[in-house]
Formats: C-alpha cells, structure tokens, sequence
C-alpha cells in the first residue's frame, strides 16, 4: 500500500484543487481517504506559513487532533483506465461531494503566487510551474 496526496499541496480544509494524474496512471483501485484536522486555534494543515513559525505554533498546541474518513475502495471505470485526467476528475468530485468541499480551478503555481504575496515577495521570482 501507498498514501499519495494527489493535489500536491495543502489547503486549508475548504477548498480541493486539482488533482494530479501520477497517482492515477497505475489504473488500479484505489481507497480514497478524507483528512481533516479540527482545529481550535492553528491548523496543521500547514496553510500559509513558512515551516519555522509552522512547527513552533503546531508544538505550542496542547493537543493536534485528525480525523480520518475511509470511503469505499473506488473501481475505475474502462474510460478512466484509458485516461487517468478521468480517473482524477471523478475521484476528487466523489471526495469534494463526500466531504462537503468546493472544488477550486486554482493549482499550486497560484498558491505559491498567494504565498509570494503574503511574504511580501514577487510572484514572478518563484518557480511556477504545476507539475
């Protein structure tokens, strides 16, 4: 077994963004899974922060709690076998429906842009490529 987190970066907890397709090209089921970290005071989900101030407020938490949602294993279809982007796509709108998320068009090359402008940084000095 294996854990991918196919968006290839974290939200915070509303949102699901696009989905990469390498989890998806081995056209074999798969067990989809839910996280969600109810948080009183700071996510762990590692949102919008460099990772120094991320570890110092995650370890000044008394407790970090997750709960974990296991859907039925999910059978790709013959059409997602032939495409993964598919296979993707129906998968994170059975977890967006399932776990009451919106699906968000935006990808990491804009929450790295969103990040850039937190800091203060230019958008256009990061690396923006998807992959």
């Amino acid at each position: 077994m294996i854990l991918l987190f196919p968006e290839g970066t974290t939200t915070n907890g509303d949102y699901l963004l696009p989905f990469k397709t390498g989890a998806f090209l081995a056209r074999a089921p798969l067990q989809p899974v839910i996280l969600r970290y109810p948080c009183r005071r700071f996510s762990p989900a590692w949102d919008s922060m460099d990772g120094a101030r991320h570890v110092f407020l995650l370890l000044c938490q008394f407790a970090n709690y997750i709960e974990v949602v296991r859907l039925p294993v999910y059978y790709p279809s013959e059409q997602e076998k032939q495409d993964p982007r598919v296979y993707a796509n129906n998968v994170r709108k059975l977890l967006a429906t399932e776990g009451n998320l919106v699906l968000s068009n935006l990808g990491l090359a804009e929450k790295r842009a969103y990040h850039a402008a937190l800091n203060g940084n230019s958008p256009r000095a990061l690396h923006q490529k998807d992959d």
